[in-house]
């Protein structure tokens, strides 16, 4: 048996270590039309977080985030990780009348979110604006850094032995009597395998199209922006109810600044966008209304990652009906980062044809899409 991984982000390598961790006698190619992390994966924001999730990746986040906090040993590699809890804030009366009602809701999932009042917030976050009026905050999510953990994921999957080819793309996935039996490279190979794993990102859907696979993903550009280095302050990750924010204070001090904001994408087929200044100022605006001490820091570097969305705000993850040995990870909507653990493992068991633990996704599966029920 051999298996071929298309992309190089976070998913595919992570997909490439499980399957050599679980099988170290079959051979494992990752195919990376630039370099690992180049596209969605390096661009992260890098957030690990269960609060706030989709009822159909709550249990796949779970254990993600089950896995974390052990991953750099699993790895034997630095990720960045650390798990100082997560903060949402309402700054309006609207938002926080809702909070209760949205923190049980995940409560009887099993998420471990809690109603936090004024006090509380403030205890965990010092420096908050005055418009913060309390929230919800879930101790066990955390934060990476996003080319760390692509790295530490690359370097394992090749200490187990699997391949890296990098800047090499797969042109086309070749079945044959409805069965994967290789890939053509961009570079006009052909590679036999048994199994391919699609996990490219927003050009996956590409892939499929060619075997009358539907995947419906549609392709955003997000805006990040990191400031210059300020003393520590900051230990959770903080989001705004009805606001574009996700804010962290990296390892160095500077913070970083997303929330979903757009970029605009100037060349998707090679991977290139351009900031907005309009998302730029309104990023920092939603920012120093809940931190206002970001107000004086001048932001160091901008960029965006070309995220595939899916009509549901969910990934697609899983076989490809009527086409033995074809999965697919893809359409992560901008919060998959976290769920590249499991997302992994699942991918490795349904390669090698063990039990691919479905209970944790099976609201993700791709027949989703055929049977219209987005």
């Amino acid at each position: 048996m051999a298996v071929v991984v298309v992309g190089g982000g976070v998913m595919g390598l992570s997909a490439a270590f499980h399957l050599r961790r679980a099988d170290a006698g079959v051979p494992v190619t990752v195919l990376e039309r630039q370099t690992p992390g180049a596209a969605a994966s390096g661009a992260s924001a890098a957030g690990v977080r269960v609060m706030g999730r989709d009822p159909a990746e709550r249990a796949l986040a779970l254990e993600s985030l089950r896995r974390w906090p052990g991953l750099d040993g699993e790895l034997e590699g630095e990720t960045s990780y650390r798990r100082d809890g997560g903060l949402r804030v309402a700054i309006d009366d609207a938002a926080s009348s809702a909070v209760r009602a949205w923190v049980d809701e995940q409560r009887a999932d099993g998420v471990p979110v809690e109603v936090v009042n004024e006090r509380t917030m403030r205890g965990l976050a010092p420096g908050l604006g005055p418009s913060c009026m309390g929230g919800a905050f879930c101790a066990i999510d955390g934060q990476a850094e996003a080319m760390p953990t692509v790295r530490a994921f690359a370097t394992a999957a090749k200490r187990h032995g699997a391949r890296i080819e990098e800047g090499v793309g797969a042109a086309r996935v070749i079945v044959e009597r409805e069965r994967v039996v290789g890939v053509e490279t961009t570079d006009g190979r052909r590679i036999a395998c048994d199994a391919a794993i699609v996990a490219a990102g927003a050009w996956s859907a590409t892939l499929l199209a060619e075997h009358g696979v539907r995947l419906p993903l549609e392709t955003h550009g997000l805006q990040m922006l990191l400031t210059v280095p300020a003393a520590k302050a900051l230990a959770p990750v903080v989001g705004c109810f009805e606001r574009k924010l996700s804010l962290k204070q990296l390892a160095d001090g500077s913070y970083l600044i997303g929330g979903g904001w757009p970029a605009l994408i100037s060349d998707e087929a090679e991977n290139q966008w351009d900031v907005l200044e309009e998302s730029v100022r309104a990023s920092r605006e939603v920012a120093s209304t809940v931190y206002p001490g970001l107000a004086a820091l001048a932001v160091a570097r901008s960029w965006a990652g070309l995220e595939a969305f899916t009509p549901d705000g969910v990934p697609a993850l899983g076989c490809v009906p009527g086409i033995a040995g074809l999965m697919v990870a893809a359409g992560f909507c901008g919060h998959g980062f976290a769920l590249s653990p499991a997302v992994g493992d699942i991918l490795a068991r349904l390669a090698l044809g063990l039990d691919p633990r479905e209970k944790l996704w099976q609201g993700l599966r791709l027949d989703r899409f055929a049977k219209g029920t987005t």
